[in-house]
């Protein structure tokens, strides 16, 4: 008797496979996840965690678990440029009034974004996984991915489970196996862009940081000193921190970093007696590389299998969300018979020019840090960047002192910045020409404008006290959100859509739900109208004004994005 094959078979049990299997969980489709390790990731790794993606965790259920065990806010606000972590600061970025629940973020979203390391990421997304689906663990670990065929309606993968080799059939393939993507080799889909910027030493380790936290709080330090040079991750103020230097293993070998030699550079970093044991010692390559391609026939790369970013800006982790979000409903709806595969088209034309966007952001974050280096002096040799020291420890008001901090202060983007906090932008997807004019109440801060427009993630309005927009939404159905008083119109349209159709939840919108920012009839300008919104929260279409015939354009509306009919919105603005 053969078995019957999944729905998907998801490679690789990180941040971006667990949440598809979540996703998938709640789409009802049946998946497995196959991991190659014995367990969860154990280093702390990844740990920004931005708004849009705390979005998303609320959706699945999990924001409020990541928000008790994220790093207090008042011990992340700074990012010091330092001698050492107990030593000379050189000046220090002030995040004041930019993390944690501030106006900043609360005007904007019902959540804000959180500093929490992958290790303890994981077994959240793990713990919710399991839940999704019914108590069963999703995940089978001692599962190496080997290789795969494809025929017309699935493809049927090889995977070496506990040293016995197993076939495993499923309609879709998912790689979310990371930057040495098993998936992405066996399909042939070649990475474009530099494989190689620069080579990290990563030295793990635990300690109780509280001591120096609370006279120089940071959750990134710039460390800068004569003969030493590097960033230290404040990824627990209790528990994990990571020192990462820049070396060349042609001139210094990484078996020569044993751990009476990582200890030496650990004390220098610490500048100050202070306690703590040596977790782990690797190596990583910086690189900015997209896969050439996101879709090869039934196979669908996400995360650092897609694509991998330098990691100043905390983008990758992130932008892996962003890929899950958009693609295993697209999935569902394929799989159930109410979309076309054309629509799965659409996942790369939407999130490859996302992932182009925040790997330039990365290269340029990572090159930006020069600008402070340039005027601590510490690129010019050692003489003149002792120099230059003593003149940072001689006065506050010292013009060298001046200068540093200006150029810190520039490097807020880095750190800091609504864009990249937020959703991005698709300029070009599976939307619908907007045939009016789209109002635009909230001016535009730090590259981030709120707009009713397709292609725009729906801004985050209170539907009702402790409901917003985004809470409305729903993985396995469109949302309409329309005025109050065309409630019973649009509800007579929705009806009237064909059966078996992907459904159209409806959400009655008074002229007063807001955000701090605006109200709905500031987004709706001189006449009220309705938003379709798909289920990964970016707005579909926009009701064009007045219609003859409600129901037959929202039914051409559902038609048309189901199909994956693609739309240059920037064209058609």
């Amino acid at each position: 008797m053969s078995i019957e094959p999944l729905d998907l078979l998801i490679v690789g049990a990180g941040p971006a496979g667990l949440l598809a299997s979540c996703i998938a969980s709640k789409l009802g489709l049946s998946h497995r996840v196959a991991e190659a390790r014995s367990g969860l990731h154990t280093e702390p790794s990844a740990h920004v965690l931005k708004t849009h993606t705390m979005e998303i965790y609320r959706r699945i259920g999990i924001a409020d678990k990541i928000s008790c065990l994220s790093t207090p806010v008042e011990l992340q606000r700074c990012i010091p440029w330092c001698e050492s972590i107990g030593g000379l600061t050189y000046g220090r970025l002030d995040l004041t009034g930019k993390k944690g629940r501030v106006a900043r973020f609360t005007d904007i979203s019902p959540v804000h974004s959180e500093n929490l390391p992958q290790s303890l990421l994981e077994p959240l997304l793990h713990a919710r996984a399991i839940e999704l689906a019914g108590g069963v663990d999703p995940v089978h670990f001692n599962s190496k991915f080997q290789t795969y065929t494809e025929e017309d309606t699935l493809v049927s993968a090889t995977i070496l489970a506990n040293g016995r080799e197993e076939t495993v059939r499923a309609r879709y393939l998912i790689g979310a196996d990371g930057a040495a993507s098993g998936v992405r080799r066996a399909a042939g889909i070649p990475m474009e862009g530099p494989s190689l910027i620069a080579q990290f030493l990563a030295i793990h380790i635990k300690s109780d940081m509280r001591p120096f936290l609370e006279r120089n709080p940071g959750v990134v330090f710039f460390v800068r000193s004569i003969g030493r040079e590097g960033f230290f991750i404040m990824h627990q103020p209790v528990g994990s921190q990571v020192f990462m230097m820049r070396y060349d293993p042609k001139v210094t070998p990484f078996e020569s970093f044993d751990e009476t030699k990582c200890k030496a550079i650990m004390d220098e970093v610490m500048g100050a007696p202070h306690a703590y044991s040596l977790a782990a010692i690797d190596t990583w390559a910086m690189s900015a590389q997209i896969a050439a391609r996101y879709r090869k026939g039934r196979v669908f790369l996400i995360g650092d299998a897609g694509h991998r970013f330098p990691p100043t800006g905390g983008l990758g982790l992130n932008t892996g969300v962003e890929d899950v979000e958009n693609l295993i409903w697209k999935l569902g709806a394929v799989l159930r018979g109410q979309a076309s595969d054309g629509l799965l088209d659409s996942y790369e034309v939407e999130c490859r020019p996302i992932a182009l966007r925040n790997t330039a952001q990365s290269v340029s974050n990572h090159a930006r840090t020069r600008e402070v280096d340039d005027a601590l002096g510490c690129q010019d040799g050692n003489d003149i960047f002792a120099t230059a020291i003593r003149e940072l420890a001689s006065s506050p008001d010292h013009p060298r002192r001046l200068a540093v901090q200006a150029a810190i202060d520039a490097q807020v983007r880095h750190f800091a910045f609504l864009e990249l906090e937020m959703a991005a932008v698709a300029a070009k997807g599976a939307f619908i020409e907007p045939k009016r004019a789209i109002a635009l109440p909230v001016p535009d801060e730090e590259g981030y404008q709120p707009c009713f427009a397709p292609g725009h993630p729906v801004p985050h309005l209170w539907v009702e006290p402790e409901r917003s927009t985004i809470d409305c939404l729903a993985f396995d159905r469109f949302t309409l959100f329309a005025p109050e008083q065309h409630s019973a119109m649009w509800q007579r349209a929705i009806a009237a859509l064909p059966r078996g159709g992907m459904p159209v939840s409806l959400v009655p919108l008074r002229r007063d739900a807001r955000s701090e920012k605006a109200s709905a009839a500031d987004y709706w300008g001189e006449t009220p109208f309705a938003l379709l919104v798909r289920p990964d929260g970016r707005i579909a279409w926009v009701e064009p004004g007045t219609l003859p015939d409600a129901g037959a354009a929202l039914a051409k509306a559902m038609t048309c994005v189901l199909a994956g009919t693609i739309v240059d919105i920037k064209e058609a603005a």
